[in-house]
């Protein structure tokens, strides 16, 4: 595949280190194919979910690659969101690695107003945004050769991709439980009537395939991966000496276990990096902002334990399969300390009853005790898992 030339760019960079979009030559690039990825997830923050090293795989594998950013209006200036620093590129397709992103900023978005009336008035909006126009989005869907969809507010956009090519292969890429992540029910609703539309629904956990029976014989396995190269040349420690524990991430972020655990562990000091919110803790709590992927990995490498804080959801266990930063502690022989419901059977995993304090002390002391008994897992490279979300019957261990 010959590959566009630009600057070594890694997302997070400001506007300026990237390439506009029109860059891209009409051919040249992604003999596999056109791919679409619908998120609500951009793929040029430091924040890297899922869809980051996915979207990564798919160039890597020859595919002419689309990062569609979804949910975002004036109202996620308000609220802080991530994406807020690509306000001014928003509407504007940018290259960056390759990749075509594009963030959809529209007037307004619904949003879960977390009331069953309120819920119920505000659920015409979703169908309404479904429809909005954006000339850039349905260009992009008409080429398509495979579409992939996240949860999350791109699901209403599923019948959309279809109605406007009939012969694209849709993937819908369940991350997440869309009850666990807080969607407004309407999402839900709207992804199973759409289900005729859906080739192929791709759950990374098997505990989520129970959910899926509106999609029938369609719903496979495919977990999430680890792109070995991130972990080949790590570099030194950014410690001093002494123990340390780390954790990564915003998701179902609990603070307080926090404020249980540092206080009964002064020696230890616990970095929390991206937690999405500043709060009291004690001094050996050190907050770090949001930074780099790459950047986290010499704090995980390096750490004594690996710290998953998730406060409980409905329907969460099956975090136990998904949660990224338990792979990474996984993959790097790092104890890793967590709520039972996302310890489950996994060895290396010391599971805690969330709130309860001595639940807390006892799975840290087990974690530290056995620190140096933890043997490092494997895992699927990304690019693995994009080759089976395009087309997941051609392998025999996605069957449900």
């Amino acid at each position: 595949m010959m590959r566009i030339e630009s600057a070594p760019i890694s997302p997070g960079l400001p506007p300026d280190r990237w390439m506009p979009a029109e860059a891209l030559p009409a051919s040249g690039i992604g003999e596999g194919g056109k791919v679409v990825l619908i998120s609500d997830h951009d793929y040029r923050t430091p924040r890297r979910a899922n869809m980051h090293p996915i979207a990564d795989a798919l160039v890597r594998l020859g595919y002419d690659v689309t990062f569609v950013s979804v949910r975002y209006s004036r109202l996620s200036m308000l609220k802080g969101d991530s994406r807020n620093f690509l306000h001014d590129n928003a509407n504007a397709p940018e290259l960056v690695n390759n990749v075509r992103c594009y963030l959809w900023k529209t007037p307004v978005h619904p949003i879960n107003l977390r009331h069953s009336f309120l819920n119920a008035l505000s659920a015409p909006l979703y169908k309404l945004y479904a429809r909005l126009p954006c000339a850039f989005l349905d260009e992009e869907l008409k080429v398509a050769n495979h579409v992939i969809v996240e949860s999350g507010l791109g699901a209403v956009l599923v019948r959309r991709a279809r109605a406007l090519n009939h012969s694209v292969k849709i993937s819908y890429l369940a991350s997440d439980e869309l009850v666990t992540v807080g969607v407004h029910p309407c999402v839900q609703a709207e992804l199973e009537a759409a289900a005729r539309a859906i080739n192929f629904a791709c759950v990374p956990s098997r505990r989520m395939a129970e959910s899926f029976d509106w999609v029938g014989e369609r719903v496979f396995y495919v977990p999430h991966g680890i792109e070995h190269s991130d972990f080949a040349a790590i570099g030194e420690s950014p410690y001093e000496a002494g123990d340390h524990a780390v954790s990564v991430g915003s998701m179902l972020f609990d603070p307080g276990f926090f404020a249980i655990a540092a206080a009964r562990f002064p020696k230890v000091r616990f970095h929390v990096i991206g937690a999405g919110q500043r709060f009291e803790a004690p001094e050996n709590v050190i907050q770090h902002t949001e930074m780099p992927f790459r950047e986290t990995l010499p704090y995980i490498r390096h750490a004594t334990l690996g710290i998953a804080p998730y406060r409980h959801a409905a329907g969460c266990e099956y975090i136990s399969d998904t949660s990224m930063k338990l792979m990474q502690y996984e993959y790097l022989g790092i104890p890793a300390v967590c709520p039972t419901f996302a310890a489950a059977d996994h060895p290396g995993r010391f599971g805690y009853r969330p709130d309860d304090q001595q639940s807390i002390i006892d799975a840290i002391e087990r974690a530290l005790a056995q620190r140096r008994a933890v043997r490092p897992r494997r895992f699927l490279s990304w690019d693995d898992v994009a080759r089976r979300l395009l087309n997941p019957r051609a392998f025999a261990d996605t069957v449900l």
